[in-house]
């Protein structure tokens, strides 16, 4: 597939890269649209005060304000989630380690030990699939809603 891929400040390329397959609870997203963040520029420039890690995790495909819909479910998947292969769905950037002081307090978007796609984890979303990863925070959203607002075109 197709990706735009992080190999350091100032150099993002279009290149193929392998296709995602889904593991134990993971899904396999066909990306309907991803954002261009605020943040986007600045790793590309290396003004982000978090550059430096983006390209220590590089090789990785950016992109982290995405929505797509479901082409794989991994075992697990679908009873965790409640979604089905067609459904549209989206994942939290953060990944938590759901283990550490905030975590177990159920302040997840202030864990210690997280991963974020695009930057210091998975991949990201500007390809053509993305997967969300075993320990991801993933919703359905109403296939109702256009691509541009969450869901479809």
């Amino acid at each position: 597939m197709k990706a735009v891929v992080v190999h350091g400040k100032g150099d993002f390329r279009y290149e193929d890269v392998p296709d995602p397959k889904a593991g134990e609870e993971e899904v396999v997203v066909k990306i309907g649209r991803c954002g261009i963040c605020a943040a986007d520029p600045k790793i590309y420039h290396g003004n982000a005060y978090f550059a430096q890690t983006v390209y220590d995790h590089a090789p990785i495909v950016a992109g982290h304000e995405y929505v797509g819909e479901v082409v794989e479910l991994g075992k697990g998947a679908k009873e965790k989630y409640g979604l089905n292969v067609g459904d549209h769905a989206i994942m939290e950037i953060l990944i938590p380690c759901m283990k550490c002081y905030f975590c177990k307090r159920g302040r997840y978007n202030l864990c210690e030990v997280h991963t974020i796609t695009g930057i210091s984890g998975p991949n990201g979303g500007w390809a053509e699939y993305m997967k969300f990863p075993k320990g991801a925070i993933v919703w359905k959203v109403p296939n109702e809603i256009p691509w541009g607002s969450g869901g479809r075109p």
